[in-house]
């Protein structure tokens, strides 16, 4: 039977490689859920369907000379199809891959970056943050900060995968936890 000094002495693995082979071993992608792709569509469809079902009463409009009023609907129209399509591009168009030590970020769709994971400054993970309006929903946010003062966002409770890179970055010892709740709810705790 073995003593626990003797259990010390043994050499091979310790705690710090099963993190590094974790960390090499890791490959994993985070991406939107595909639930949350929903409304964004239909904020893109939206103004579409609402042209097309009312382009009789437009032109109504505009035979009784009331173009303006034409105007001002269709600029609202457009307005909110511009908005719908950022949106769109700015929250599904949004992705991070790693592999290993290697990250890609993807905004857009179309543009990549391309990190070490050694190049990112810190990982700030802010906790306790509650959405606006009616319906109240709780949610984090991790901030990756890299390069010249860059920054890339995630929200939990838009995409999947996120624990998994609040793990990766802990393992990496880059996140820095925030309390992002109000003060007074700071205070009443």
């Amino acid at each position: 039977m073995e003593t626990g000094d003797q259990n010390e002495n043994k050499t091979g693995y310790d705690f710090s490689d099963f993190l590094e082979d974790e960390i090499k071993d890791a490959s994993f992608k985070v991406s939107i859920y595909p639930h949350r792709v929903l409304p964004h569509l239909f904020m893109i469809a939206f103004p579409i369907i609402f042209y097309i079902m009312f382009i009789s009463f437009f032109r109504v409009l505009d035979a009784t000379g009331l173009e303006s009023y034409t105007t001002m609907f269709q600029g609202v129209l457009v307005l909110v199809f511009l908005m719908g399509l950022y949106f769109f591009m700015l929250n599904c168009g949004k992705e991070v891959v790693v592999s290993g030590h290697g990250i890609v970020l993807r905004r857009f769709f179309i543009m990549y970056e391309s990190l070490n994971v050694s190049e990112v400054e810190r990982c700030e993970v802010i906790t306790g943050l509650v959405t606006g309006g009616k319906i109240h929903e709780n949610y984090s946010k991790l901030v990756i900060c890299y390069g010249d003062g860059r920054k890339f966002y995630m929200e939990d409770n838009l995409f999947k995968g996120w624990q998994r890179l609040v793990r990766y970055m802990e393992m990496n010892g880059k996140v820095v936890r925030i309390d992002g709740r109000k003060p007074f709810w700071k205070f009443m705790d």
